[in-house]
């Protein structure tokens, strides 16, 4: 960042170093901060800074957090903000315990009135519903910030890992993607799932009537609610996560320890891996548990039981290898986009060079697409210098000047064709302005209409002797 932004000026002023800069600009440098320190130390710098990250703070955090997180992003809020049960033997009840609650509007007294009159009863707690990957995101509040980057630390660690694994040189854009909400969906799924109970606990559990139906039930329920293909996705992370596990148990106890192990989740799997012992394991369960040499019926198949049930009901077919679901680049999955959450087929980083860059002539704003100067001007750039302009190379341009109303959306944006449509016909004047003054042409004089001149379409002498890859004024 150029120390001339660096400057503190007075709250009133907009002028740094005697060159004004516009709340969109500054706007636009606070959404592109790599990280949440960076974009703390930028808004601490002065008032002037400050009240720009005020006035749109949640448009800037949101940026902030997908820049740390990338667009796994809503998996990633979710396994913050999803109401998690208690963690103890009691959610898993018997229907007595609960009849007895429903039909219940108060616990036993808490309290007594000063008077000496009937004790006040205690509220029940208002449930809350559970907080979904298409739910807007909102302000980050600090807790979440810091733990997002955290999560997001521990993600880059397993990436490395999984690449180690598959022997990959690295991940596309659309593999990293996969990989990242797949294994964002595993830690919620441990956190909801896992209960840190001793072989007391699970030995009654597993004797009580029902108790083990219900929490299966309850497991394969939060898992019908993906699509085929993220299943194979969550899949192929837990098998994953599994081959970390076999790194660490002893032969004899992998198939033994395996689930259980797994539904500590991936920051204790991680911890053990790195420390190539189980004691992260011993730390979070009960010693017995690793040590009693007994089957459990809670934890087998923790996370693949369900996620088989729910596939062999679908009838639907898992790729072979297992691997496939998180590294096949082929076009056809459907899944959501990421700045208006439709599903459809995606354009991202890996496949923007499959456009078609022609097509782009007919988004220019307003008359542009008529104006015969200005088309001709497209279509010798894109047409003349093979690659120099190709599909991938425009829209990564633009990515780089894109306006205020963009500055939230990211390169590795995973985006359906009305979005991208919506992307470039946005900025492609801009583009094309740009392009042209660097190729050697003189601006001239803007014309008062801009884009919208009708007069561009019937007198090429006016088209050609003004410029109309310029906003309207008029």
């Amino acid at each position: 960042m150029s120390s001339a932004f660096l400057t503190p000026v007075a709250a009133a002023s907009m002028h740094i170093r005697g060159v004004a800069v516009s709340h969109d600009a500054l706007h636009a440098i606070l959404c592109a901060a790599p990280d949440f320190a960076t974009l703390h130390a930028a808004v601490r710098v002065c008032t002037t800074w400050h009240g720009a990250f005020a006035a749109q703070r949640a448009r800037v955090l949101l940026a902030a957090a997908r820049n740390v997180v990338g667009p796994a992003l809503p998996q990633a809020v979710r396994v913050l903000r999803y109401p998690y049960p208690e963690k103890t033997p009691n959610d898993w009840g018997g229907d007595e315990d609960k009849e007895e609650d429903e039909g219940s509007s108060a616990t036993e007294p808490d309290t007594e009135d000063e008077d000496g009159g009937k004790p006040t009863p205690r509220k029940k707690a208002a449930k809350r519903a559970p907080w979904a990957e298409r739910d807007a995101i909102g302000v980050l509040s600090p807790q979440e910030r810091a733990q997002l980057q955290k999560n997001a630390w521990l993600l880059e660690k397993l990436e490395a890992l999984f690449i180690r694994k598959r022997k990959e040189s690295q991940l596309s854009a659309l593999q990293a993607h996969r990989f990242a909400r797949a294994m964002y969906r595993v830690m919620l799924y441990c956190t909801l799932f896992y209960l840190p109970l001793n072989l007391d606990d699970i030995d009654s559990m597993e004797d009580e009537p029902g108790v083990l139906d219900r929490i299966k039930k309850a497991r394969r329920a939060h898992l019908d609610e993906y699509v085929s293909q993220e299943l194979f996705e969550l899949r192929a992370a837990g098998a994953f996560l599994h081959e970390l596990i076999k790194d660490v148990l002893d032969a004899d106890d992998f198939d033994r320890l395996k689930d259980i192990c797994l539904a500590t989740g991936p920051a204790v799997i991680l911890k053990a891996h790195k420390a190539k012992s189980s004691s992260a394991f011993e730390d979070a369960l009960e010693v017995e548990v690793m040590s009693s040499g007994e089957d459990n019926a809670l934890f087998g198949g923790f996370l693949a039981a369900p996620i088989a049930a729910i596939v062999a009901e679908r009838k639907a077919v898992p790729p072979t290898p297992i691997w496939d679901a998180l590294l096949d680049d082929a076009q056809g999955h459907s899944e959501p986009c990421t700045q208006c959450g439709g599903v459809a087929v995606l354009w991202k980083k890996s496949n923007w060079k499959r456009l078609i860059n022609v097509d782009f002539c007919a988004l220019l704003l307003g008359n542009l697409n008529e104006n015969e100067v200005e088309t001709a001007a497209l279509l010798d750039l894109f047409m003349a210098d093979k690659g120099r302009c190709s599909s991938d190379v425009v829209i990564a341009e633009i990515y780089d000047m894109r306006t205020a109303e963009f500055a939230s959306w990211d390169k590795e944006d995973s985006l359906c064709s009305a979005c991208v449509n919506r992307l470039v016909g946005a900025h492609l004047h801009l583009w094309l302005f740009k392009r042209k003054v660097a190729d050697g042409w003189t601006p001239t004089q803007n014309c008062w209409y801009g884009y919208n001149c009708k007069t561009q379409l019937h007198k090429r002498d006016h088209a050609k002797s003004k410029n109309h890859l310029c906003a309207p004024i008029r």
